[in-house]
Formats: C-alpha cells, structure tokens, sequence
C-alpha cells in the first residue's frame, strides 16, 4: 500500500514512514526482533520476525519525502532488526538465511517451504529480500552521512549476492532453488519463491532470460490464460483450491502481488512484449472482480480468472493500477 500510495504521489510517503515507524517502535531493543504482523490488537503470533522490508519501507520514505531526519532517533534499532536474521536465523555452512516457516514468507503454503522443520529451508525469496534490505541500509547509512557503515552494508550485500548465486542457482535446471538444510539438497518444484531473485535483478541475464524462458512463459509450467502461477501446472501438488484458513493458497492460484514482481522480474531481462500481456490480464480479472462484487480478492484461478479467497480485498493489489503504466514507461518504483 505503501509503495503505491508513493509511486502515485510522493507526499504520501507519509503512510511508508508512518508504517515503518510503527515496527521500529514495537521491536525489541536488546534483540532487533519485529513481530511479523501487528494489529490494533496486538502481535498476530502467526508470523514470526517481519519480513525484510523495513529499510527498503525506510529507504522510499526518506527518498521521496526528501527526509531522512525521522530515522535518526531510530537508526540503531534498525541495524538490530536489519540483522537479526542473521543471529537468529542463518546457516553458517552457506551464510545464506532461512524462513522461521512458509507462513513467516507471507506465500503460506509455498511448497518450497511448507512441512520442513523451522529454520531449515534456504530460501531464495528471502535472501532476495536481504539483499535489498543490506542496500537500502547502505543508502540510507549514506543519506544520514555514515560513510563507514554505508560501505559495510554495501560489502554485506555484495557478499550476499555471491553466496545467492554461489549455493541457490541450479546451473543445470537454469533455475534458482530454496535448499533443505537437513539433507543439502535442493527442493526441485517449481514455484513463486524461485522467480523473486529476478525481480531482485541478481541473475546475470543470460541465465535469468533461460530460466524465464523454461519455467515463467512456459504454458506447461507457470505461464497461464489470467497470469502467471505460484505453482508450475505440471507439478502433481497444483491446485487453485480456494482456501483461506489455515492458511492461504500459494499452490498455482494467480496473486496479482506474486504478478507485480513476476511483471518487473520479466522487463528486468527484455520480456517487454509478455510484461504487456501479463499487466492487461492482471487488471482484467481485477476490474471484472470490481464490476461483479464490488471490490477484489486476494488471488484468482489461474485457468478461469474466477475470484478465489478474500472478497473486498485492497493491500497490496492497489499495484495493479500501475502495471499497465510501468511496462510503458519502464519505471520501477521498487529501483533501488
């Protein structure tokens, strides 16, 4: 919401730096650790740690407010929050992290991640997202005129980059992978999680292009009539079951937030003509959704376009509103 609210209209990047704010202060201050979701409740114990969006969250804020002043007071916790994975939830024979559980990834019943023992799975989503975050610390560490610490983090991101591509590429099956740390191996399906370290742009192009190719624009494989799957069609678990409890339905259902990052996963490695298509398919079944019941739901049917889980459902599928625009101008709000 953040993110679209800002890419719309920088001055409402006050919602970005309100909402990081809010985890900032609900965080532990010896630890770092942020509950994964807070509620005016209180924590929602579902989800563990949050994921690692907070400097990124951060990082826009400050960027399109022309401000960083508000992090100062806080620039500590965010360095604690910022590394507490790697205390609490890291693999030191790959120096790579991992998911408390798939539910704690926000892709719930990923199953990449699902039914493995907690802390277990490498995860390539994740260290996507890490990657990022150790930029936009790097950025942000430059913004508040700490030249040392900013080349820290860039030295950290640059080291976990390495190690992504070093332990998570399958050169053989052209495809990035999560690793089951009990038995070394990797977890061979083909899912949402593989495709987000090309949204992350870490792939060289020529293997990321090979990868698009085999698995996100093959119709066997993920590439469908209303988007693109979290699950390859000829996997024997897919299914476009509409399930919302225990957990959400990540098992070949289209989600227009998995397809807004597939959707610059694509332009980041010259599939213009398919971004095009996917952003027109995304909004269709999104304004059909909003003429037929009035609003939209979490994810659809990836063969039919129906509605599945959620009904009147906003957060993140404000983004498709902008897909249609970005793949014209090339813009990426997410551009680090």
């Amino acid at each position: 919401i953040g993110m679209s609210l800002t890419a719309d209209m920088p001055s409402e990047a006050i919602f970005l730096r309100n909402w990081a704010l809010h985890y900032l202060e609900h965080a532990n201050p010896k630890t770092g650790f942020s509950p994964g979701l807070l509620t005016p409740k209180g924590r929602d114990k579902r989800l563990n740690h949050m994921k690692p969006f907070l400097a990124q969250g951060s990082y826009f804020a400050s960027k399109a407010l022309n401000d960083v002043s508000w992090l100062k007071p806080h620039w500590g916790m965010l360095k604690k929050i910022a590394l507490y994975r790697e205390k609490n939830l890291w693999h030191k024979d790959y120096d790579l992290g991992a998911w408390h559980d798939s539910m704690e990834s926000g892709a719930d019943n990923n199953i990449a991640a699902l039914d493995y023992p907690d802390g277990s799975v490498i995860a390539a989503d994740l260290n996507a997202f890490l990657y990022r975050e150790y930029v936009a610390m790097s950025k942000l560490a430059r913004m508040l005129g700490k030249t040392a610490e900013a080349k820290q983090w860039s030295k950290k991101a640059t080291i976990l980059k390495r190690n992504i591509l070093k332990w998570l590429w399958d050169d053989e099956d052209k495809t990035f992978y999560n690793i089951d740390t009990a038995t070394h191996s990797y977890i061979t399906c083909h899912t949402y999680s593989n495709v987000i370290p090309l949204w992350a742009g870490l792939a060289p192009r020529k293997n990321g292009r090979e990868q698009i190719k085999r698995y996100v624009i093959n119709p066997r494989k993920m590439w469908a009539r209303w988007g693109i799957r979290t699950l390859a069609k000829d996997d024997p678990r897919y299914n476009n079951a509409n399930i919302i409890k225990p957990h959400s339905n990540w098992q070949g259902p289209v989600w227009p937030i998995a397809n807004y990052l597939y959707l610059h996963a694509l332009l980041n490695y010259g599939f213009k003509k398919e971004a095009a298509q996917l952003a027109q398919r995304i909004m269709t079944i999104c304004l059909r959704d909003i003429e037929s019941t009035g609003g939209m739901h979490e994810n659809y049917h990836a063969d039919t376009g129906k509605p599945l889980a959620a009904p009147n459902f906003v957060s993140w599928n404000l983004l498709v509103g902008q897909m249609v625009q970005q793949v014209r101008t090339g813009h990426n709000p997410f551009e680090l």
